[in-house]
């Protein structure tokens, strides 16, 4: 064989595949056709040989069309599967993200009460070292001025009506270096 008798075979071979595409167009499916297709499908994907000569049969199609038919709806069922799947998985993300958010801000506020407690919590420690020390100061009768000199309660003029640094913060009264016995009325 030479090779233009092989180029001439391949042409021919060519052409009759050709032709009988064109006698073999596809065709539209009817209404009635679709529907049994379709029942079909919901009882079972996967088409098996018995039941595609059957359906080919009962439908007046050919077993190829029948299979091509439930390749395709497959096909389609996979994607819109796959579509209503991301779709759900969406959502879960957006409720997720949203209770993310919601705990971190609640988170943010825990962490500031617990910083503004350790801050009282400091506070409080400073204000019962400061009374101690005023207590003992108070046991020996005497306390320090500022300029170092040694002074007793009755010299400063407090009374017996006045309360002591240790009762006022106890009262909620807090130590304010700014403010003076003259400035408060006492």
């Amino acid at each position: 064989m030479s090779n233009t008798e092989t180029n001439t075979v391949d042409e021919d071979d060519v052409c009759e595949s050709y032709k009988m595409r064109e006698t073999t167009k596809k065709r539209k499916l009817t209404p009635i056709q679709l529907c049994l297709l379709e029942e079909s499908f919901e009882e079972d994907k996967r088409l098996e040989p018995d039941r595609k000569l059957w359906l080919a049969e009962k439908l007046g199609l050919q077993p190829t069309q029948v299979a091509v038919w439930f390749q395709n709806r497959r096909a389609r069922f996979k994607t819109r599967q796959l579509e209503l799947d991301c779709d759900s998985l969406k959502a879960s993300y957006a409720k997720l993200k949203t209770d993310r958010d919601i705990l971190f801000r609640q988170n943010q506020a825990l962490e500031n009460k617990v910083a503004l407690l350790k801050e009282k919590l400091q506070f409080q420690e400073k204000l019962e070292t400061q009374s101690m020390e005023a207590e003992k100061l108070g046991e020996e009768g005497s306390s320090v001025k500022s300029d170092n000199t040694q002074y007793t309660e009755e010299e400063e003029g407090l009374g017996s009506n006045q309360y002591s640094f240790p009762e006022l913060a106890a009262l909620g009264f807090y130590y304010d270096p700014t403010m003076s016995a003259s400035n408060l009325g006492l």
